[in-house]
């Protein structure tokens, strides 16, 4: 049961009854006695509440760089109701923050909750969390460390964990090395295995309540009865996370979960137990113990086959999207993957096998090896990414350039008229003290012209901007969203700035000139808002933000029987400037693929709504044959986005989209596969953008929503 602000505490009730009806008379009694002219009685003491603050995921006391999650739990020994407030403070090479997040708590007298706030932890920084009265004294204080984690990680929400038992720090071989990407460097050849906390009144695991607080987490592995008992932000975070890109294992425990909605959703339909696929079957060779990673205790022996108990146990599974995979039965969902386990792993049996640990092992490097595929993974903190040209789209500074060029030739011809033409003129009037006369009226005019040139390009009201990439699987009615939202102001401001859905985190991504960072983030139950966004005058500061973003009824991507791939474009807006990547490393342009239209990877499809070769266009054939020229990222092939050869190709039909490709491409770093072999991809812009009209208080100027589409599936 949910209880506590912003949909983030959970409640313990109290074990008595009695206790129970006298707390809630109690604070009946508090709220009538203002009107009865007595005093209220007094709030608990700090010795009175017992406050605990951990990681959302509490086997280390450590949080990754990036968006995290911290519970605190507040436990009320006194009398009275206690109010106050969270507060958690982020900070690297100073004394003071640069990221603060608060959310309010409440807890009767007696009872206990747990509040989950989000925070962005710096790399190299410390974390410090404190909880507050309803006046603003502290109760309590705890200080947490970052760490640059190097490491595949797989979250068992079990409890115990078994794995964690048998599989902790064993060695793994991930062919992702990125630099530069993640929370931290590149993750070592070790697998990490993490647990949540869990609520010691009903046992439910505490999971994130945003989908960007799994940035950390490559894999998670659950039992399906847990999965039966999520509900609300924990069950939509969850389902985010795997949307856009995350690796969700699941362990049957009961039949009567394979008909339990969520696990329908996920998998695309109904499941049935089956018989055991023949690549679950196939063997695993474990990776060696590297020098410097591992040790033979935790190293994984080589197991042709299940042992006894597991082998007789195991299950394939079939319905909606399934397919037979090394490790059970496997689906995609959005950019992630499902597995059904053919085996238990939180059973003490299966977690020893040494069968098991090498696919559970296999399963979390693959895990992470996916994440070469998402541009922007919800809540990934990213080091020595570019935002210049972000912030050039975005920063009407940029579009107002011509304003310099015409002033500094306004001024060579103030100095024409007012000196060598008005001086030559007094002289042939014979009156060349007239000269300066002339001047004042002169300069006045000029200074009156330069300033009604910069009203004209810099403007006289403040202004928004957004730049949003969908990336989403072909079909699904919503995808991850990247927004980046500019502000550009008149006059100085402190602006207040909400997330665009409840499930979003925002911070701030460019700093207007001059100013600092000071986030304050402020969760709430309607979400969570950035407040004191420093904004200066004639300057832009942009803002990021992580969440969802709707997609209509889908933009279909189905492959027919002759060879051809048909889109089938149900967002409910235009898609403009659509390039349709084919898995032969092919490509078909289509100017527009309007609302409800169906178009054809076939050429000259006529009524079909065939596509345009690129091959027999000169832009085309430049950029094919940069971005068919793969680039090898440790032990993978990746394919850029080439955006810069996007400009001469989209400018005709879509006038800035190539622009706008190219700067989303920079933000996105160097080490994605824009392009994963064997699927098809749809890249466009949806006209309209998201449909708003202000920001922040702030007209929007421009709205440029680009989506991702990736995969097959959905209706033809």
């Amino acid at each position: 049961m949910r209880g506590g602000p912003a949909g983030a505490a959970r409640g313990r009730p109290p074990r008595r009854a009695p206790r129970a009806a006298g707390a809630a008379a109690a604070a009946w009694l508090a709220a009538a006695a203002p009107a009865l002219g007595q005093a209220p009685p007094p709030s608990p003491s700090a010795a009175e509440l017992v406050v605990d603050a951990a990681p959302v995921f509490g086997t280390s006391g450590a949080l990754p760089w990036g968006w995290n999650q911290i519970v605190v739990r507040v436990q009320n020994n006194g009398g009275a109701a206690a109010r106050g407030e969270v507060e958690i403070a982020s900070k690297r090479f100073s004394s003071l923050p640069d990221f603060v997040a608060s959310a309010p708590y409440s807890v009767a007298a007696g009872a206990s909750i747990h509040v989950r706030v989000p925070v962005q932890v710096s790399p190299f920084g410390d974390v410090q969390v404190r909880a507050l009265d309803e006046r603003g004294a502290p109760v309590s204080s705890h200080a947490l460390a970052s760490t640059s984690q190097r490491a595949v990680v797989l979250l068992d929400v079990s409890e115990p964990s078994r794995l964690r038992a048998t599989l902790h720090e064993a060695p793994v071989a991930p062919l992702y090395l990125p630099t530069g990407r993640g929370a931290g460097p590149s993750p070592g050849p070790v697998l990490w295995v993490g647990q949540p906390r869990f609520d010691g009144a009903t046992g439910d695991p505490l999971l994130p309540d945003r989908a960007a607080l799994y940035s950390a987490v490559d894999a998670v592995l659950m039992r399906t009865d847990t999965l039966s008992r999520l509900g609300g932000a924990e069950l939509e975070a969850l389902a985010g996370y795997v949307l856009a890109g995350g690796t969700l294992a699941l362990a049957v425990a009961r039949p009567e979960d394979l008909r339990h909605p969520a696990l329908a959703a996920l998998v695309g339909g109904e499941v049935a137990k089956a018989g055991v696929a023949p690549p679950t079957l196939a063997e695993i060779l474990p990776p060696s113990v590297s020098s410097g990673f591992g040790t033979p205790e935790n190293a994984l022996a080589p197991a042709p086959g299940a042992g006894p108990e597991v082998a007789e146990a195991l299950s394939g599974w079939s319905g909606g999207n399934l397919r037979g995979s090394a490790y059970g039965s496997s689906a995609s969902y959005g950019l992630g993957e499902v597995h059904l386990l053919a085996f238990d792993p939180t059973r003490p049996q299966a977690a020893s096998d040494p069968w098991v640990k090498i696919r559970m092992a296999d399963l979390a490097r693959r895990a992470h090896d996916r994440r070469s595929t998402v541009a922007f993974r919800p809540g990934e903190e990213s080091l020595g990414l570019d935002l210049d040209r972000v912030r050039r789209e975005l920063d009407p500074n940029e579009s107002a350039r011509w304003a310099i060029g015409l002033s500094a030739f306004l001024l060579c011809l103030y100095a024409v008229l007012a000196g060598p033409i008005n001086f030559a003129r007094a002289a042939r009037q014979g009156r060349p003290l007239r000269a300066l006369r002339r001047l004042p009226v002169l300069a006045a005019v000029m200074f009156a012209v330069i300033v009604g040139v910069g009203v004209l390009a810099k403007g006289v009201g403040g202004r928004a901007r957004h730049l949003t990439l969908i990336e989403a699987g072909a079909g699904l009615s919503k995808g991850s969203a990247r927004r980046f939202r500019a502000f550009y102001v008149s006059s100085a401001e402190d602006l207040t700035v909400r997330t665009t859905d409840a499930s979003g985190v925002i911070s701030t991504a460019v700093l207007a000139e001059l100013s600092a960072r000071r986030d304050r983030l402020v969760v709430d139950r309607d979400g969570a808002r950035l407040t004191e966004v420093a904004a200066l005058p004639w300057q832009t500061v942009i803002v990021r933000e992580d969440g969802v973003a709707p997609l209509g009824d889908g933009i279909a991507i189905v492959a027919e029987p002759g060879g051809d791939t048909v889109v089938s474009n149900r967002s409910g807006r235009d898609l403009r400037g659509g390039i349709l990547w084919l898995p032969t490393g092919e490509a078909r342009y289509f100017a527009r693929i309007r609302d409800g239209e169906r178009v054809s990877s076939r050429v000259g499809a006529g009524g079909g709504g065939g596509g345009v070769d690129l091959r027999a266009r000169v832009e085309g054939q430049a950029w094919l044959s940069h971005v068919g020229f793969g680039r090898r990222v440790g032990g993978i092939d990746v394919h850029d986005l080439g955006g810069s050869l996007l400009v001469p190709l989209l400018e005709p039909d879509a006038p800035g989209l190539g622009g706008a490709w190219w700067a989303i491409e920079e933000a996105a770093g160097d080490a994605i596969d824009w392009f994963p072999a064997g699927v098809p991809v749809l890249l466009g812009q949806l006209d309209g953008g998201e449909g708003r009209t202000s920001d922040s208080g702030l007209r929007l100027e421009s709205d440029r929503v680009l989506v991702r589409i990736v995969g097959y599936g959905g209706r033809p």
